[in-house]
């Protein structure tokens, strides 16, 4: 009996934890927390390893052939930025480390843009978590804006660097094994995966349903704009933007501003805003800025009548 008393403690403890809570607002925030966690597990175990197997696998450089047309050289770098599963951080440094070997600056930037925006685990998360419709169209749009972006680079900023850009310096990464690279995956992802449905949680226990349905559930110009702000504080990184998004999907958001969201939410990260000053200077992050925010609005605009 004493073994059985003594066995039960804490769970009678938490029992007692959990009815001090009864009927607030904390206890529905912690309960829809582990709800999403329990719903999420299966996905992020497979984007886990998708993610592994690309960042192991998948060798950005060599889809990036510098001794072809500029023009074909800015579309091969926006396709493999799609598959390549570098945040802007890394894809800056590896792109200008190819211009010595003569990839054009617009092709950097091709690839610098599409690559934060879309990658397999992304895409699969997307699908299966708000739907293929959104999948594609986060796809298609990351695709258009690098392309876009490549080309206007290519006719205003190319002149600043047609001479050989200062010594990169690139940390290599240790050899990992297999192990080490699934536990760092999920270490990474379980951090910024916590933090969104911790968000997701507050925002479905706290905000009515008809409020969001109020501001975001229109396709109109306003509603873009709302979600276009709301990357400031509540983009994390693309994969853990997803259950946040399929939240306030429930709650009554409509697929154009929730598509702009996901375009402009990299844009405003404060680490993608320090890595283009550091690296490629004020000008660059202006217009990269400029170019992020503004296409997000029209592509929201756009896929609302789709």
């Amino acid at each position: 009996m004493l073994g059985q008393s003594s066995g039960g403690l804490p769970i009678e403890i938490l029992f007692r934890i959990r009815n001090s809570f009864e009927g607030t607002y904390t206890l529905r925030i912690v309960e829809y927390f582990f709800e999403l966690w329990w719903k999420l597990l299966p996905y992020i175990i497979i984007s886990i390893a998708l993610n592994v197997l690309c960042s192991r696998y998948v060798r950005t450089k060599r889809w990036l052939n510098p001794n072809s047309n500029e023009y074909l050289s800015i579309i091969v770098a926006a396709l493999a930025g799609l598959v390549s599963p570098l945040p802007t951080y890394a894809a800056i440094p590896i792109g200008l480390s190819l211009m010595p070997a003569g990839l054009p600056f617009s092709a950097v930037v091709a690839f610098i843009l599409s690559s934060p925006l879309m990658n397999p685990t992304i895409f699969f998360l997307t699908a299966t978590q708000i739907g293929l419709e959104m999948a594609l169209a986060r796809t298609v749009s990351a695709f258009i804006l690098a392309v876009v972006g490549g080309v206007l680079t290519a006719k205003f900023f190319t002149r600043m660097y047609q001479e050989q850009p200062a010594a990169v310096s690139l940390r290599q990464r240790p050899n990992k094994t297999l192990l080490q690279d699934i536990a760092g995956n999920a270490k990474y992802i379980a951090k910024y995966f916590s933090l969104a449905l911790l968000i997701s949680s507050a925002v479905r226990a706290l905000i009515p349903p008809e409020t969001i349905a109020h501001l975001l559930g229109g396709n109109g110009k306003v509603s873009t704009l709302i979600a276009i702000g709301m990357g400031v504080p509540f983009y994390t990184c693309g994969g853990s933007a997803i259950p946040f998004m399929e939240t306030l999907m429930e709650l009554g958001m409509k697929k154009g501003p929730m598509l702009a969201f996901f375009i402009a939410g990299p844009a405003t990260k404060l680490e993608t805003l320090y890595a283009f000053k550091s690296q490629l200077g004020t000008k660059v992050l202006i217009f990269y800025l400029a170019l992020t925010l503004i296409f997000s609005y029209f592509a929201g605009i756009v896929f609302s009548f789709i």
